[in-house]
C-alpha cells in the first residue's frame, strides 16, 4: 500500500521540507523522495522541494506543480 501526501512544511526559503502522509507520519524530503522513485508515495516517481512532481509509467509521463499548495502543518 502507498503513502500519500497531505500536508507540507516548508524552510525558510519556502521549500519543502517535510511531508505528512494520511498515516500521519511525518516524513522528511529526503524520505519522501526515495519513497517516491520505490514507488510508494501515490504513485510519484519524482518529487521536487519546489512542490513540482512527476508521474512516468508506462502509459503515460505527467508533471505537475502543486505539493506546495497541500495545507502546511
Amino acid at each position: 500500500m502507498s503513502f500519500k501526501l497531505v500536508a507540507v512544511r516548508k524552510d525558510a526559503a519556502g521549500n519543502i521540507s517535510h511531508f505528512m502522509t494520511d498515516r500521519n507520519t511525518v516524513l522528511t524530503f529526503s524520505e519522501a523522495e526515495q519513497l517516491a522513485r520505490d514507488g510508494e508515495i501515490d504513485s510519484l516517481t519524482e518529487l521536487y522541494a519546489d512542490g513540482s512532481w512527476i508521474i512516468d509509467d508506462a502509459d503515460q509521463h505527467v508533471e505537475g506543480m502543486n505539493l506546495g499548495d497541500l495545507p502546511i502543518f
